[in-house]
């Protein structure tokens, strides 16, 4: 069997994809965190000050930004475990379509890779390149 370059270049396209895919997904947990410690800063003196001239009626609103916060804080850091999971696999995927072992692997990482231009071009070499895998 002839070796080409599709398959080598969707596993550097698809490394490159999950490498940054991987950097996004600490980079949302990291921020999930701090909204999460901004969560359980104590607001009441700025939030009064606020409701004495915009809103007089009694509403408790640290109670409702502590919650919003903290609610925002596990979404963000629930979306960035999953970034983080497809980067990974996207990785092993590209290494994998570089040794030319296990193509649905190697296809499985190309297709997390997206929805980078990169990542289309991936999936494209590894389906062309899909006879030269063991």
């Amino acid at each position: 069997m002839e070796r080409t370059w599709k398959p080598t270049t969707a596993g550097i396209l698809t490394i490159i994809e999950g490498s940054m895919r991987i950097a996004l997904g600490i980079g949302v947990i990291v921020a999930g965190r701090w909204v999460g410690v901004l969560g359980g800063l104590d607001w009441s003196s700025r939030i009064e000050e606020w409701a004495r001239v915009y809103g007089p009626e009694a509403i408790d609103l640290q109670a409702i930004l502590t919650r919003i916060l903290g609610m925002s804080s596990t979404a963000l850091m629930a979306i960035g475990i999953v970034l983080l999971a497809f980067g990974i696999v996207a990785l092993v995927g590209g290494i994998n379509a570089i040794k030319r072992k296990r193509w649905g692997l190697a296809l499985a990482g190309s297709i997390l890779s997206l929805p980078g231009i990169l990542g289309i071009l991936a999936i494209i070499f590894v389906s062309l390149g899909k006879k030269e895998f063991d």
